[in-house]
């Protein structure tokens, strides 16, 4: 099921972010958010990128099968195996694992990714970022100087 949530950011990029609450967003590099939902066997995961900070996803590859889908915006996606394939709003790709693989943003763009099997290295990952976020925001409690 579908459901649009409200824009977190004046930007809109996490627009339909509705499973990944606005605060389990949070940066993971320059021009660029995730949020990540593991699954039984499977590690789903929201993707905001935004050039010109994040112009260009460098080539590599991992193991795991990675299937998406394009939310919102453009992207250039690169195979090591293949000629490149440009991806808007409503397209799907799938990329076997162990094939090398980049992408040029264009713009801003949304994705939805799903890992099978399961990127424990995200899940760990995205935790520490979750974590590093919350701790830098400042606290809500006022602490009064003792005279």
């Amino acid at each position: 099921m579908y459901c649009e949530a409200e824009p977190v950011e004046s930007n809109g990029l996490e627009r339909y972010a509705a499973m990944f609450p606005k605060d389990r967003i949070v940066p993971c590099g320059p021009g660029a958010k995730w949020s990540v939902l593991p699954g039984e066997g499977v590690t789903l995961v929201y993707w905001a990128f935004e050039a010109p900070q994040c112009g260009a996803l460098p080539t590599h590859k991992h193991a795991e099968k990675q299937s998406g889908y394009i939310l919102e915006g453009e992207m250039t996606l690169h195979y090591d195996d293949g000629p490149d394939r440009v991806l808007r709003a409503g397209d799907f790709y799938s990329i076997p694992g162990g094939v090398g693989h980049g992408a040029t943003v264009n713009g801003k763009v949304v994705i939805l990714d799903v890992y099978a099997p399961r990127r424990t290295d995200f899940e760990e990952r995205f935790r520490f970022n979750l974590r590093a976020t919350r701790a830098a925001k400042p606290s809500s409690v006022v602490l009064e100087a003792i005279p």
